[in-house]
């Protein structure tokens, strides 16, 4: 029953990671359907999206101490289903933000929840493994959203893929009332991970204090913060950018956007993988795998996006697109390897709040990334290129970010072994 579970929560990740994707590949549509000042104003929406999303999670992590996760994501999944829907009737900025500040509510719930009873369904040696699918579905999800509004955008309004968003979430919810919810740290007891018995999930000042202990969990919180700021925008507005930069009709940008992100779906998995293999005989080997994702991986965007100043015809698109691929087949493999790690150096106790405190890092990290992209798209003369190259530069010095990580993290590892933390 446990892979059936799993199942039905990666079912869920998939359709959850298109919610704040939809909107963005129909800028241009959305700015002259609701009369917006400029597709930057759509960036402003998903950022404070973002933005309640995470501060709802710090609620829903609160209450999933007192109730069921099983149940809290119920209801979290028919709230942003509803307002979803609800979402179809906007007819201005304000609307349009209001519905969506709303379904983010219920969007803060998902991911938390998720990786929560994840670590609860799946032994800790493959946990690599299943978070690399996580991290690949999600891609998907949100690749999902992008395809529905880039595809359909050329034939139908922009409610059609707000609308099927909605419909697969209420599919979801049926669905979770299937779910079996696992004990809590129930794998960690299996493999003497943890001597304690006593296990909260509520966000407390002693839970924060251990984490402070904590060094390399610390260094991943920064890394996950820092480098979502420098590239979490990237994917939200690929397709906008290729119709904007390049001239591409929505459909042809639809398409190279699948090819590019589609390879984190092969990455993911792969690199998570790669990385529970080279654990076995190296405490680092993760965070190492981590080191060559983000260099290679950053080196690749900021080659790809200077590209762009020298010609943007169809050629040029085309060989954009080749390195930008393997650029993201790169970039694949490093969530889902942070998050295997701090399921590690955290003991069951407080991983709740870690993976609350990680999702808060990444989502700020990406609404922040949101805004600097919309103001820089505005500062260069309605162009998303120059702001996309000084992102891949920031992405590239997060690298600078893994040498204290590679220092504590093993001293860390020997900590929680012996249950010290």
């Amino acid at each position: 029953m446990k892979n059936y579970s799993t199942k039905i929560l990666i079912l869920l990740t998939f359709f959850s990671s298109a919610l704040f994707s939809i909107i963005t590949p129909m800028a241009k549509e959305l700015t002259l359907a609701l009369s917006l000042g400029s597709e930057e104003q759509i960036a402003v929406i998903n950022s404070m999206f973002l933005m309640v999303a995470a501060f709802s999670s710090l609620i829903w992590a609160v209450l999933a101490d007192k109730f069921q996760r099983k149940n809290l994501l119920i209801v979290a999944t028919i709230e942003w289903s509803v307002f979803t829907l609800l979402t179809i009737f906007a007819t201005d900025f304000y609307s349009l933000l209001i519905f969506q500040l709303l379904t983010a509510i219920g969007f803060g719930a998902a991911l938390p929840l998720i990786f929560s009873l994840i670590v609860d369904l799946v032994a800790s040696e493959n946990r690599g493994r299943k978070f690399g699918v996580l991290s690949a579905v999600y891609v998907l999800g949100n690749g999902l959203g992008q395809m529905l509004s880039g595809f359909l955008i050329d034939f139908y309004t922009w409610q059609v893929p707000i609308f099927i968003i909605s419909i697969s979430g209420f599919f979801c919810t049926g669905l979770l009332f299937l779910l079996i919810e696992p004990v809590r740290g129930a794998m960690d007891k299996l493999n003497k991970a943890s001597k304690e018995t006593d296990l909260s999930y509520k966000i407390k000042l002693k839970d924060l204090q251990k984490i402070w202990k904590i060094k390399s969990t610390i260094g991943l919180l920064v890394l996950n913060f820092v480098m979502f700021i420098s590239i979490g925008a990237i994917s939200s507005f690929f397709i906008s950018m290729l119709k904007n930069d390049f001239l591409l009709p929505s459909s042809l940008a639809t398409i190279f956007l699948i090819l590019v992100f589609s390879s984190q779906v092969i990455s993911g998995p792969l690199f998570g993988k790669m990385g529970d293999k080279k654990r076995q005989t190296d405490k680092n080997g993760r965070i190492k795998v981590v080191l060559v994702c983000l260099i290679g991986g950053s080196t690749l965007y900021i080659i790809a996006y200077s590209l762009t100043f020298i010609s943007t015809g169809i050629i040029a698109a085309f060989i954009f697109i080749a390195i930008i691929y393997v650029g993201a087949f790169l970039f694949g493999g490093i969530d889902p390897l942070t998050q295997a790690t701090l399921g590690e150096t955290n003991p069951p106790q407080i991983r709740s709040t870690i993976y609350s405190l990680n999702y808060l890092a990444y989502t700020f990290g990406r609404s922040i990334s949101l805004l600097i992209l919309g103001q820089l798209y505005l500062h260069f003369n309605n162009q998303y290129s120059p702001g996309y190259l000084i992102l891949s530069i920031m992405a590239l010095s997060c690298s600078l970010l893994l040498i204290p990580i590679l220092k504590y993290l093993p001293k860390d590892i020997e900590k929680i072994s012996a249950g010290e933390i």
